[in-house]
């Protein structure tokens, strides 16, 4: 969970939600499935997306950028891409 104010997509206004609509049409299908399983039990959810939710237009480069890493015509497999997020995550002391 962020500890900065977020707007999830499902509160964002309509500039917002477009902003997030063309994010998430850029990640491969299998990407997809991820973000259902961010849901929390209290029915929030955590997003690295939408915390960056507060600057829509720093949000739809810096995401739309990491939505083009993970494009399956590049060199890395979704299990590198994986690998490499968690080895950050615990070098960094993150649950992500």
């Amino acid at each position: 969970m962020t500890w900065i104010k977020t707007t999830p997509v499902e509160e964002a206004g309509p500039e917002l939600r477009k902003v997030y609509e063309a994010i998430y049409s850029l990640y491969p299908r299998e990407y997809a499935a991820t973000a259902a399983a961010l849901i929390r039990p209290d029915g929030g959810s955590d997003s690295i997306v939408a915390a960056h939710s507060l600057i829509p237009e720093a949000m739809r480069h810096m995401m739309s950028g990491l939505a083009m890493m993970f494009q399956p015509n590049l060199p890395l497999t979704r299990s590198q891409h994986e690998m490499i997020a968690s080895v950050v995550s615990a070098q960094n002391q993150c649950f992500y």
